[in-house]
């Protein structure tokens, strides 16, 4: 069979999933949680291993083109996803195509070494080199970064996937998500331990920082927004469900998207060992900035952040707040209430062996969910970061169906 028959019948089955109806529901549902109203918790599996399935016959593409290689890869792990780990997974009643841009560098340099992971995850270990030891250093390195459009280049991505998808879906443009992690960013370049040191020893030079980390978001979402290429209609945001009703889905290519139509999220995760009020002088002020500007946020990810709830109520449109399974979810329901969704991150090393235990899983998904009802907050259970399945996709579907079993006993 040839490359582009295979394409085309992996585009029709993932037509079904697109179009049978599920997916439709799924979304609705998810408009619903986003607008804080009970519905039944999201149950998501995303960061997946897939290096690890290599072996696996239906995830094995024949293309050789790159560009199609790719549209195979991502058909044959949706169509993969739904069969065996399928959970409230969803996708578009149509296929995106990326918008092509190319944003200029920030004048800094990276330099690291590396341990890639043996276990088929895309997850690397770094350990970042100090390239900007001082104020001087880094000022008489630093620019301003700038992005632009690649007219070109989208139109062959758009070419791309309607080549595989004509007359089975729609192909739209996909416009570009606001990840405003700075604290992600400058570690890259000055090391976790010193950006940690300079909270206390150069508070200084740490303002200096992401002072200018917040200028150069705040230039590069200007551009996005000055370019038309923000996306209004993310299925997910950093994993978690972003269909809402308070923000308007926009042709890019009839209406002016604006920054307040757009969701932005931001995390610090190097400051998981700092205390609220730190945590606060030296990200959500800056934060802040960023998230004004926008529709809706969302905050967090691994850090835990089960004590610092009441700093991020700063931000006024905050909707989704990430509780790791290293935070006191108890101490977060409680103080989250009924104003936010509370965005759990199971613990994935519950999935890492070579057989599966139910039992530790229905003991953290229940803690989570006597919490979240007994204060009335909207909850979505998101695996990731899921490192290795010891090879065994077979453990995502078992974590998927013990979960769902103790949400359907609960929201029966």
């Amino acid at each position: 069979m040839d490359e582009r028959t295979v394409l085309r019948e992996l585009a029709e089955r993932y037509a079904v999933y697109a179009l049978d109806g599920r997916s439709a529901a799924r979304k609705e549902r998810y408009r619903a949680h986003n607008s804080l109203e009970t519905v039944r918790p999201p149950v998501l599996v995303f960061e997946v291993p897939w290096g690890e399935y290599a072996g696996e016959e239906a995830l094995r593409p024949v293309s050789r083109d790159p560009r199609m290689r790719g549209i195979e890869t991502d058909l044959r792990r949706a169509i993969f996803q739904f069969e065996h780990f399928e959970g409230d997974f969803a996708v578009h009643d149509y296929r995106r195509a990326a918008v092509a841009l190319n944003v200029t560098g920030n004048g800094l340099e990276i330099d690291e070494d590396l341990i890639a992971a043996d276990t088929g995850t895309d997850i690397l270990s770094h350990g970042f080199r100090d390239t900007i030891p001082d104020a001087e250093t880094f000022l008489a390195k630093v620019k301003t970064p700038s992005a632009s459009l690649d007219r070109e280049e989208t139109e062959r991505r758009l070419n791309a996937e309607d080549e595989v998808f004509h007359g089975i879906l729609p192909v739209k443009k996909a416009g570009v998500g606001l990840y405003l992690a700075s604290w992600d960013m400058i570690p890259r370049y000055h090391g976790v331990e010193n950006c940690l040191m300079d909270l206390y020893d150069d508070p200084e030079y740490a303002h200096l920082l992401i002072e200018t980390f917040t200028r150069h978001q705040l230039a590069l979402m200007r551009d996005y927004e000055r370019l038309n290429v923000l996306d209004t209609d993310p299925l997910y945001l950093h994993c978690t469900p972003a269909a809402t009703r308070e923000l308007p889905v926009k042709d890019m290519d009839r209406e002016k998207i604006g920054l307040k139509d757009v969701w932005a999220r931001a995390m610090a995760q190097i400051f998981a060992v700092v205390s609220p009020e730190m945590h606060e002088e030296f990200d959500l002020v800056y934060t802040q900035r960023m998230f004004d500007l926008c529709g809706l946020s969302y905050y967090g990810c691994c850090e835990p952040l089960h004590n610092k709830i009441d700093k991020l109520r700063r931000f006024s449109n905050l909707r989704r707040v990430s509780i790791t399974a290293w935070a006191d979810v108890d101490e977060a329901a409680e103080k989250i209430g009924r104003d936010f969704v509370l965005s759990y991150k199971p613990n994935p090393a519950f999935v890492a062996g070579p057989g599966f235990d139910p039992e530790p899983v229905r003991a953290e998904i229940c803690r989570v969910v006597r919490a979240c009802r007994r204060n009335g907050t909207p909850c979505e259970f998101i695996l990731k970061d899921i490192s290795t399945t010891s090879g065994r996709w077979e453990n995502l579907s078992a974590w998927v169906d013990t979960v769902s079993g103790v949400l359907d006993e609960t929201f029966a």
